[in-house]
């Protein structure tokens, strides 16, 4: 083999190495991302009116003393790996960028608490298990917790606040866009709609504020009603079991609801749907990824989803043929299809 060849091939090899690398320590990117959350130090650096020092960043710091050796590795790692912070190397100063916006307190997205409640034992503790459970059976998150996800929740009040606070703020970045984008069409003839699994009503309260004549129902388990202390005069709160029965309406929302089970659950679920809305001009509205609908859109978020949902709830993400599939087997005549983000799809589902 010519020299050349062999050099080519030590290249590849090492290349194919330092991906390993990455993906394996990729955790040192998590944890850093949480701490750099935990300890607030994008919003210090937001109250300052210009970027601040090592010596400035420590002394504002929410702790009784501060290692200058370890925040300087955290914040060179956070800086010159993660992108999430500037640094000036004249004057020895830290400012923020377009990513470290994304993590202050106040900003609207769902970005903080999905930093602090996934990367928990609550999180991240089931990818322990993800082997075992390849072979069929209990979900990864079953096997390591010893309860489903939803029990969990309901017994760990810290972490059910960080979840529906993340599922809120996600629900209206969401609701938003689809309204400005799809409202006018989307909602056209419809009187009534029931926002099934709808949590503290994010999606039902951004409905009735851009059409205020639809009357929306929020539909939950009576444990996710009872902690709900946001309940608003202008939605109708009602509790009950999706597995037994919908209220009744013009339509149904399901928004992210379906990637949470299996499909023979997802059949259970579309045909109690089926059976709430009117057999002529109802339709139920699924808010959910579609991971192929366009082959030029990035797949990283939807693949990431697919095994958290396999991992977390034992469900999954579906392409187009496994959507338009399930919604025929459970009974509806039709369905459309509509991407608005790579994040989302608006699947309407016809009797």
């Amino acid at each position: 083999m010519k020299e050349k060849e062999m050099d080519e091939q030590r290249q590849e090899l090492m290349a194919a190495r330092m991906s390993i690398i990455r993906y394996a320590h990729g955790f040192m990117d998590s944890m850093s991302l949480k701490c750099v959350v935990e300890l607030g130090i994008p919003d210090i650096l937001r109250k300052n009116a210009k970027p601040i020092t090592l010596q400035e960043l420590a002394a504002a710091l929410p702790l009784p003393a501060v290692d200058m050796g370890r925040l300087q590795s955290l914040m060179r790692f956070a800086v010159h790996h993660m992108g999430l912070f500037t640094f000036n190397g004249q004057d020895g100063t830290y400012g923020l960028t377009r990513f470290s916006e994304c993590l202050l307190r106040d900003s609207e997205t769902f970005m903080v608490p999905m930093i602090l409640g996934t990367l928990t034992d609550w999180g991240m503790g089931a990818w322990h298990s993800l082997s075992s459970s390849i072979q069929g059976g209990p979900p990864a998150f079953e096997r390591h917790h010893g309860m489903n996800n939803w029990d969990y929740l309901a017994s760990h009040p810290d972490m059910n606040q960080l979840f529906n606070e993340s599922q809120e703020r996600n629900t209206k970045e969401i609701f938003r866009e689809i309204l400005s984008k799809c409202g006018s069409w989307l909602f056209e003839g419809i009187g009534s709609i029931v926002d099934v699994g709808g949590g503290n009503g994010a999606a039902a309260k951004e409905i009735v504020k851009e059409f205020p004549s639809i009357k929306c129902t929020v539909f939950d388990l009576p444990q996710v009603m009872s902690s709900n202390s946001e309940k608003t005069s202008e939605v109708e709160w009602v509790e009950g079991d999706i597995f037994n029965s919908v209220p009744r309406a013009d339509a149904i929302l399901l928004k992210y609801i379906l990637h949470d089970w299996n499909d023979e659950k997802c059949m259970k679920i579309l045909e109690q749907c089926k059976e709430a809305i009117p057999a002529g001009g109802g339709k139920v509205i699924i808010v959910e990824m579609v991971m192929d609908i366009n082959k030029e859109m990035d797949m990283y978020p939807a693949l990431l989803s697919d095994m958290f949902m396999m991992v977390s709830f034992g469900g999954k993400e579906r392409t187009r043929e496994e959507w338009e599939k399930l919604i025929h087997d459970a009974g509806y005549s039709k369905c459309k299809i509509t991407p608005f983000s790579p994040l989302a799809s608006l699947i309407e589902a016809y009797p």
